[in-house]
């Protein structure tokens, strides 16, 4: 009762506080007063003429690529989360989301001085915002930062963030102008500067890239009033915008290209304000946080990366540096896994830590001394006021508050990766995938998709990931090192070459060898029980149920020409903080959900799957998780994703494991998975969320696999009937808002 009266004093504080600063941000402006620009960095200095035609020599397709890429940019044309081809602006028509349409927004007559932006802007912040305006070059159009593209439903720049609502309408999405507003278009830009100025055929001049950057960037700045429309309200999404605003900017000045003083100041201030706003909403909480604040605390660490010192910037970089230490340690398991049982969200957590790592390792001795200081700031409570250590990089040559132990999990982290890898180079889409990413520039994934994004491989080929943290890490083969642009930027920005090598390599993944034999320091501490364990096999095999309470499924393998069974040189890859188990062998790829629920048992990206399963004989897929869709837009849609039906996986008819009435970012009570063998011989586990103990045993044989569900009674009581596991028909999505009439085999 106690606990409970503090978290409601906790509540109403904090609403009060929230009142007092909606009040504030009405009457004053929020904008915050231009001052001096950024320094000229020389981050990016590696990105010269020469990086630039390594790229282009190395990666043949890469020139064209980014040259479609800023085509569309410059000309405000963007395809994301399902919305095909759009170009953004005032009073564009939708195309709807599953037959839901909102009327189209009026077009606006954007002129000049600015006017056109009373109505929109709030009282408070329209002078600034005009003058704001004025910077961008004559004849620019607008975009629409508040429109959700695909459905027409559109925000207003003059609600307060904390008055945002997500979800009150069918088919709305809120993701849709939040990922727009990310920009992680913009370094796109910043690069074809580059190309540009080499004379590749097909490119517009250096200028064109450079103004049509800037300009995009005064645009959001002036019609998105800081604490105000759509996109402030996920602090989230506005670390990640002012993380690839930085890089945009970088680039582009490694380019050559030079900014006016008007703008610098004007971009130097808005840095400042992202960062102040995520200071204020940090989505911390002591156990239900995971990917937002760990992108929180990338973005601030590029905001005070690249602002210029002073009291509150470095107290956000030495909180930036204490903290993503501490949620390494907190989000990702010793095996590398993550802690939000989905594999896409590992992606986007493991690709923020690959990049702040970067960031941090390649800290000029100026912002690396801040860290040596103790730092101190009243808007940072949890900041521990100490000067924090800086430790040895891993490839010598330098230091990083990162200790060894965060590299190891950062290596760890693509070994998960690379093990819930299919043959075909796709990802296994255990929970959630809402296609979410950090940075997006120079990703192979890019190439190998034909810079198609309705394509499975650009959201499913995670190999950009695997090749940053390798390449980093100077642990791969010189053909893996080549596999990726984005690893060589990666690399650059931590002040390496990518390839190089040197220190003592990290710890390897969490792995079983084909022995079945249980590997040894990699698994967590507290898992106890021998996972290729005799026993639990035998017993699972003499188990009986009545007709009703068992149900087997058989997949045989199909003839082919191979003198190779089909159990041959199986390997095993287990990580049992996330509960992924994977068998591979030359004909076989079979992984298995059995585990944690994720997000400390919150389940926000988990799904009705444990026991399921992802079968691929011979090249053939021949089970697979469907995806995810979409979130809030479609209820109905979301639950039918995640629900038992849309899985392999033991099954009660008409009965789901878990309460999918309640929120659609939660999963609390849902029963975990348990591991009680795995090996060359299969797979057997278990899971009570049905009641009782329903029992899943995986065998391997020469010839194909038998999936066994079983339930025996327990004291006394009626066994639970089984119905047949095979998936509910859903469309494949292989990707958020995009479905594929059939999947790809």
């Amino acid at each position: 009762m106690l606990s409970y009266g503090r978290r409601l004093l906790g509540r109403v504080r904090r609403e009060l506080r929230a009142l007092a600063e909606k009040r504030r941000n009405r009457r004053q402006p929020t904008f915050i007063a231009a001052s001096a620009g950024l320094p000229a960095h020389g981050r990016f200095a590696f990105v010269d003429q020469d990086f630039v035609a390594a790229l282009a020599a190395d990666f043949p397709d890469f020139p064209e690529l980014l040259r479609r890429q800023a085509a569309d940019a410059l000309e405000h044309r963007f395809d994301l989360l399902g919305s095909g081809p759009t170009v953004v602006a005032h009073g564009v028509p939708c195309q709807g989301v599953e037959g839901v349409v909102y009327a189209m927004s009026l077009p606006v007559s954007a002129d000049r001085a600015g006017n056109w932006l009373a109505g929109r802007v709030n009282g408070a912040n329209l002078a600034e915002a005009k003058r704001l305006w004025r910077l961008v070059d004559a004849g620019y159009l607008p975009i629409d930062w508040q429109l959700d593209f695909k459905s027409g439903y559109r925000w207003r720049e003059d609600c307060w963030h904390r008055d945002i609502r997500f979800a009150e309408s069918s088919g709305v999405d809120v993701k849709v102008p939040w990922e727009l507003a990310r920009c992680q278009h913009l370094p796109a830009l910043a690069l074809a500067c580059h190309f540009a100025a080499g004379d590749y055929p097909g490119f517009h001049a250096a200028e064109d890239y450079a103004c049509a950057l800037r300009d995009q960037a005064l645009d959001f700045i002036a019609t998105n009033p800081p604490g105000f429309g759509v996109n402030w309200a996920c602090a989230m999404d506005v670390a990640i915008r002012a993380t690839n605003l930085l890089l945009a900017r970088d680039i582009a000045l490694a380019a050559g290209v030079r900014f006016d003083a008007e703008f610098e100041a004007a971009f130097a201030a808005a840095l400042r304000a992202h960062g102040r706003h995520v200071v204020a909403n940090l989505e911390w909480a002591p156990r239900h946080r995971g990917n937002h604040y760990l992108a929180d605390i990338a973005g601030l660490a590029f905001i005070a990366a690249g602002l210029p010192g002073d009291a509150e910037i470095d107290a956000w970089l030495a909180f930036a540096a204490q903290e993503l230490v501490a949620e390494i340690d907190y989000q990702f398991h010793a095996d590398g896994s993550n802690f939000e049982a989905s594999v896409c969200y590992h992606r986007l957590s493991a690709e923020i830590v690959l990049w702040t790592a970067a960031l941090f390792a390649g800290l000029p001795p100026e912002k690396k001394a801040v860290l040596q200081r103790p730092q101190r700031h009243r808007a940072l409570p949890r900041l521990r006021g100490e000067a924090l250590p800086l430790h040895a990089l891993p490839w010598g040559g330098g230091e990083s508050p990162l200790p060894t132990a965060c590299w190891q999990r950062l290596a760890r982290m693509a070994g998960f990766t690379r093990a819930l890898t299919r043959p075909d180079g796709l990802v296994v889409q255990f929970g959630d995938n809402d296609s979410g990413r950090f940075v997006t520039l120079g990703g192979g994934e890019q190439l190998r998709a034909g810079n198609d994004p309705a394509a499975p491989a650009w959201s499913l080929d995670h190999g950009a990931l695997v090749a940053g943290i390798e390449a980093l890490l100077g642990a791969t083969t010189a053909v893996t090192r080549a596999a990726d642009p984005a690893a060589r930027l990666v690399c650059g920005l931590a002040g390496r070459s990518a390839g190089t090598t040197g220190g003592a390599p990290p710890a390897p993944a969490s792995t079983v060898a084909s022995t079945g034999n249980r590997p040894s320091s990699q698994l967590a501490a507290d898992d106890a029980a021998p996972l290729a364990d005799e026993r639990a096999w035998a017993d699972a095999s003499a188990r009986r149920a009545a007709a009703g309470s068992r149900w087997t499924s058989r997949f045989a393998a199909s003839r082919t020409s191979s003198p190779l069974r089909l159990s041959a040189g199986l390997q095993c890859a287990a990580f049992p903080g996330i509960g992924c188990y994977v068998l591979r062998g030359p004909r076989l790829y079979l992984a298995i959900r059995c585990g944690e629920i994720g997000l400390a048992g919150l389940g926000a990206h988990a799904h009705c799957d444990q026991l399921a399963i992802e079968l691929v004989i011979d090249g053939e897929t021949r089970v697979r998780d469907p995806g995810t869709y979409l979130y809030t837009a479609l209820p109905a849609r979301r639950n039918a994703y995640r629900s038992v039906a849309a899985h392999h996986a033991p099954r009660v008819a008409g009965r789901e494991p878990a309460d999918l009435t309640r929120h659609l970012f939660d999963l609390r009570g849902a029963a975990e998975g348990q591991c009680r063998y795995f090996g060359t011989r299969g797979f057997v586990g278990r899971h009570a969320g049905y009641g009782a103990w329903v029992w899943r045993q995986i065998v391997v044989d020469d010839e194909g696999i038998d999936v066994h569900d079983f339930c025996a009674a327990d004291g006394g009581d009626s066994a639970l009937v089984l119905a047949d596991p095979t998936p509910q028909q859903l469309p494949f999505s292989p990707a958020y808002g995009r479905l594929l009439e059939r999947a790809p085999r």
